[in-house]
């Protein structure tokens, strides 16, 4: 079902709802009204011929009980009679036809009180009024109320067709409104349905119409931005990768072919140097490649949560890498540090600032554990505050180090990782001197 469709129905489905509950409340109204009158006069009547009732002089005369009536139910004029205790009739106007007496009149004539009743008599509405008069004696007077309910009935077919055409309106207007509210909406799908057929993620949408709209707009404005960025950085990446790959491939292959080559007069010993060169080749290109893929996944939340200890993670990590390099120093100061976290995640940040350290730094390397604080510092040359922000930038690596191995995505992935932590990194500077790179976490 369209949004235009929905809106019309409701707009019909609000109309009913108030017709039906206005047209009940004047029509309850209207009854009320006139019946209230018509009880009015019954009463009157009540008081009129009970009292000729009981002054015999006065009966069977023009003016007398019942002297407004003309024997006949459904025409103008009071119809009267008068019932004992019994349920009988005592007293008849001449050429009246008598009333239906019911239950409750014998009793109202014992013991007292009043009753209204409406009852159909020879195919005419009556309205009656049962009252005690004097002791076992009820008068009961009545008269046709047929004008009424016939314009009762006149009311309510007039609120049933005004009901019927406030719905079909209600419906027309909606359907009107709703073209016309739905006119920014259409223009910002052909927008939105042009950018995607295109492919052309630098287009944006009009701000356009009202607030709703604007708002709309702005929104996927936003996402067509993001989208854009993020399409950017990926093309980006793949510049970047394709040319840090570039260069360990061609040196890989230059091996390879320099191996395999059988006229090549290489001693075992160059053989065996060059194989070894080979494996470390993989290796780089290996590592490369998977610090990509990493990036490549872009900055995803920590979906993989846990409670840990900070310094037993760094703990695990200090020795994996006192294993990989016996002869350098690694220094450990920790404090017992709760947090909750994706442990690979963590690790692999740290990890990579301890590898760092190791590489571009100079021993010894100190790690240091704090509750939601983690410092790595060596005892190297520094990073000058003008170059540390670039630092975090893929494959961008440090002056002087272009001949040491690495990738240059190491500090990218960690920020990466620590940021996904709601947590920020920053390059400092050591006390020894060297450079200091310090994460600072907090609970999510």
């Amino acid at each position: 079902m369209s949004l235009r469709t929905r809106i019309a129905l409701a707009a019909a489905l609000a109309v009913i709802v108030a017709f039906g509950v206005g047209g009940f409340v004047t029509y309850q109204a209207a009854q009320s009204s006139l019946y209230g009158e018509v009880d009015a006069s019954l009463r009157a009547a009540a008081l009129r011929e009970g009292d000729a009732a009981l002054r015999p002089e006065r009966a069977n005369t023009n003016r007398g009980f019942g002297g407004n009536a003309n024997g006949r139910f459904g025409a103008p004029g009071i119809f009267a009679e008068l019932i004992d205790d019994k349920g009988e009739i005592v007293r008849l106007p001449r050429n009246e036809t008598p009333l239906p007496i019911t239950q409750n009149a014998a009793e109202i004539a014992r013991a007292g009180g009043s009753e209204y009743q409406t009852f159909t008599v020879d195919g005419s509405t009556i309205r009656a009024l049962t009252v005690n008069i004097e002791p076992n004696l009820a008068l009961q007077v009545a008269r046709s109320v047929d004008e009424i309910q016939a314009s009762l009935d006149r009311l309510r077919s007039l609120l049933l067709i005004a009901g019927i055409g406030g719905v079909i309106f209600a419906i027309i207007l909606g359907a009107l409104v709703a073209e016309r509210g739905l006119v920014p909406l259409r223009r910002l799908a052909t927008n939105v349905e042009g950018a995607a057929r295109d492919r052309d993620l630098s287009h944006r949408v009009p701000e356009q119409g009202g607030a709703e709209s604007v708002r709309l707009a702005l929104a996927v404005n936003a996402l067509l931005a993001g989208l854009e960025e993020a399409r950017l950085a990926q093309d980006q990446l793949v510049a970047d990768a394709a040319h840090e790959l570039r260069t360990p491939l061609t040196a890989l292959r230059a091996d390879v072919e320099t191996l395999g080559n059988p006229q090549s007069a290489l001693s075992v010993e160059d053989r065996q140097q060059l194989a070894v060169a080979l494996d470390r080749e993989i290796v780089e290109i290996s590592q490369l490649i998977t610090s990509i893929v990493e990036l490549a996944r872009g900055a995803r939340p920590v979906e993989q949560s846990e409670p840990l200890q900070l310094d037993d993670l760094a703990a695990d990590v200090v020795a994996r890498a006192r294993a990989r390099r016996p002869e350098a120093v690694i220094e450990l100061d920790t404090e017992a540090s709760p947090f909750v976290g994706d442990p690979v995640r963590l690790e692999r940040a740290l990890g990579n600032l301890v590898e760092n350290a190791l590489l571009h730094g100079s021993s010894p390397v100190t790690v240091t554990v704090r509750p939601e604080l983690i410092t790595v510092d060596d005892a190297g040359s520094g990073i000058p505050m003008a170059d540390r922000e670039a630092m975090f930038e893929r494959f961008r690596r440090g002056v002087g180090v272009q001949d040491r191995p690495g990738s240059g995505l190491g500090l990218a992935i960690v920020r990466q990782d620590i940021t996904a932590h709601g947590g920020s990194v920053e390059i400092g500077d050591a006390p020894a001197g060297g450079c200091r790179i310090t994460i600072h976490l907090s609970h999510m």
